[in-house]
């Protein structure tokens, strides 16, 4: 194989797999999108509309003009097959998809998020349950340990489609411009937090509205902490106490002083998803404490260049004295798709659904425009951004992983209990102590 960058392929392989496993042809062949499309007892070829449901309503750039892409690639091999695509943002997207179960709405395929989420579709036998040999191999090249979140009593329920890792963006610029130095420790963080706040400048966006991502931050800190990355997900199942564990006491401490000091803007309880982007791709934050699926702003021709050239991302800062590392990661495997058990064309679905989460598709697409990096084996091809280069290498670099959120380590009910601590927490409505004791109380229900 040959060498496209800087970056040697095999390294990057051989590293993603230590990393994450602890957390048209006619020859016949068995290929994705060359098989025979359905067809009547007449012999005619068979008309399918396929209704795929998405949580990417952006469907000119990033992940959402990817799977796009992905999807207009299957219809033009297979036109007799036509998809419907229904975007809808995070928040809403969750809220419909709850309904689509409720009903069984008989849609094809779905995006869904692992863990707790996706145990209550499971649950409601709302979702199909997958041979996991079907995806084994070469035309797949899933890394080890990515079914984790998607896993229930043994049996997988999706795929997932990236690889997940918190990281801060950051404008660079903004900090060049008013001499600030771009943070390696919390106390750095908090100093760069200041001094944006004395220069009218918001310090790291942050989607509070949404609860999730104070929840990874809370995450990070523990870890950085405590140096270890399995008691959390043991506390949520009950194996242990959230309350016992002086590093969640520590952790919540220090995240409740560095919101009252003012790391996020000053609306954060009130911004969801697009608006926390918004304000740091405006320029009106210097940071963005957000996920690597979020690569693609380098190359979205929708942004300002002044703002692609500036963009740059960095790790989460380490805890002056704490066990955790600089390279120690939390990282994840999120979000994925799962064929519906309703679905009234299931043949031609699981079709699409293997085409789509092929090597050569998703995770290729995916990667070559730079939307997210994948949780497949990829090809660099010399062409990256900067953003992918750094990214890559801090996944690279990964000493350790968490596998899965904290939040969804177990239940939806305590995915939302969870989440209604983080967020009271926060603002200040509990102490860590009480914080400690109402995980303890939503790990103890079953």
């Amino acid at each position: 194989m040959k060498k496209k960058t800087a970056f040697s392929l095999m390294a990057l392989t051989v590293a993603l797999t230590t990393v994450l496993s602890a957390c048209g042809s006619n020859d016949g062949a068995s290929k994705p999108g060359n098989t025979p499309s359905n067809t009547n007892t007449s012999g005619e070829t068979k008309q399918v509309t396929l209704r795929f449901f998405s949580n990417l309503p952006d469907r000119k750039s990033g992940q959402g003009l990817a799977e796009q892409t992905v999807i207009d690639n299957y219809v033009k091999e297979n036109p007799n097959v036509k998809i419907d695509v229904e975007a809808l943002a995070e928040e809403p997207f969750k809220n419909k998809l709850k309904a689509y179960m409720a009903s069984n709405e008989p849609i094809d395929i779905t995006m869904v998020h692992n863990g707790a989420e996706l145990d209550t579709l499971v649950a409601a036998g709302y979702v199909t349950e997958l041979n996991p040999k079907d995806y084994e191999g070469e035309k797949y090249n899933f890394l080890p340990g990515v079914f984790t979140g998607f896993t229930f009593n043994d049996k997988i329920y999706g795929l997932p489609r990236n690889s997940d890792y918190s990281v801060i963006y950051y404008n660079k610029a903004l900090f060049q411009d008013n001499g600030i130095k771009v943070p390696t420790t919390v106390d750095e963080l908090m100093a760069a937090a200041k001094a944006f706040q004395e220069k009218k400048i918001e310090p790291i966006s942050m989607n509070g509205k949404d609860l999730w991502n104070i929840g990874a931050m809370f995450q990070n800190l523990h870890q950085r902490l405590s140096g270890e990355q399995t008691s959390l997900k043991e506390a949520a199942k009950g194996q242990r106490k959230f309350a016992d564990d002086p590093y969640v006491i520590e952790a919540a401490a220090l995240l409740q002083q560095m919101v009252k000091d003012g790391i996020y803007n000053k609306a954060y309880m009130t911004m969801d998803y697009g608006a926390s982007q918004n304000l740091f791709t405006q320029g009106k934050a210097a940071m963005w404490y957000m996920g690597s699926w979020e690569a693609g702003m380098a190359s979205n021709e929708s942004l300002p260049q002044s703002f692609r050239d500036n963009l740059g991302v960095i790790r989460f800062p380490v805890v002056n004295d704490g066990k955790g590392g600089i390279n120690d990661l939390i990282a994840w495997n999120g979000g994925g798709y799962s064929l519906v058990e309703a679905s009234k064309n299931k043949e031609e679905a699981k079709k699409f659904f293997d085409f789509m989460m092929s090597a050569d598709q998703w995770a290729k697409v995916a990667w070559d425009t730079g939307a997210a990096v994948p949780a497949q084996k990829y090809e660099l091809t010399g062409k990256e951004t900067e953003v992918q280069k750094e990214l890559a290498n801090i996944l690279l670099e990964a000493t350790s992983t968490t596998g899965i959120l904290l939040i969804d380590a177990s239940t939806a009910s305590f995915k939302d209990a969870a989440q209604t601590a983080l967020g009271k927490l926060a603002i200040g409505n509990i102490t860590p102590e009480e914080f400690a004791a109402e995980l303890d109380k939503a790990a103890s229900k079953k």
